[in-house]
């Protein structure tokens, strides 16, 4: 399950998930699979994300692992 870490509050970031600019306070998790924090921009595309993650886990298997969703 995501884990998460530190909230960044100087930076501007993008939502890894929607792609929209973080105007407030990033939610950043990290994964077992990538190494760096994914950062979002509210509840929704959080929970959009860890849907996609959890199904994904059982596709990894299968090689038909598509987590990202083309925002950057």
């Amino acid at each position: 399950m995501p884990l998460e870490v530190k909230k960044e509050k100087s930076k501007i970031l993008r939502c890894s998930w929607c792609g929209r600019l973080i105007t407030g306070e990033p939610l950043s998790v990290k994964t077992c699979c990538v190494n760096k924090p994914w950062h979002f921009c509210g509840d929704l595309c959080y929970r959009q994300f860890v849907a996609k993650w959890t199904k994904n886990q059982d596709a990894l298997s299968k090689k038909e692992s598509r987590l990202r969703r083309g925002a950057f």
